[in-house]
């Protein structure tokens, strides 16, 4: 199995542990599967570089959620967008491309992108209840 393949098998793992935690009553308030959701989405960061489309960016973090066992749903926005306004914010991700305007790669600043990661706690209690509210409608419908 390739790194990557190992890596996407754990995070499956782990998000499937933690909506059975969920559904247990063990993480009433969603805080640990939104935690971990906002480390594994921020890893993939360096997969945006291609486009500074903010739709592409989005249909790459969903696709990812999907792959991971959440439900297709327009509400998967509400879980990637979260991350993409907290590094645009952190200045991870440069501004996405005006409408009209053709999409470019752009270069990953590793300095930024690691001192986002340091502060992750910080944006997912700034931006984390879209997170949260869109995970208890996915996780209802999924039922």
């Amino acid at each position: 199995m390739t790194g990557d393949a190992s890596r996407r098998a754990a995070d499956a793992g782990r998000v499937r542990s933690l909506v059975e935690s969920y559904r247990n009553g063990e993480d009433p308030d969603l805080s640990e599967l939104s935690r971990a959701l906002w480390e594994i989405l921020y890893a993939l960061i360096p997969l945006l570089t291609a486009s500074t489309d903010k739709a592409d960016q989005h249909r790459v973090l969903e696709a990812y959620l999907v792959e991971l066992g959440l439900p297709q749903s327009p509400d998967l926005q509400y879980l990637a967008g979260p991350i993409l306004w907290y590094a645009r914010e952190k200045h991870v991700l440069p501004p996405p491309c005006a409408e009209g305007v053709r999409p470019v790669a752009w270069s990953l600043d590793q300095r930024l992108f690691e001192e986002g990661r340091r502060t992750l706690e910080e944006g997912r209690l700034a931006f984390g209840d879209w997170m949260t509210n869109a995970l208890r409608g996915l996780l209802a419908e999924q039922q």
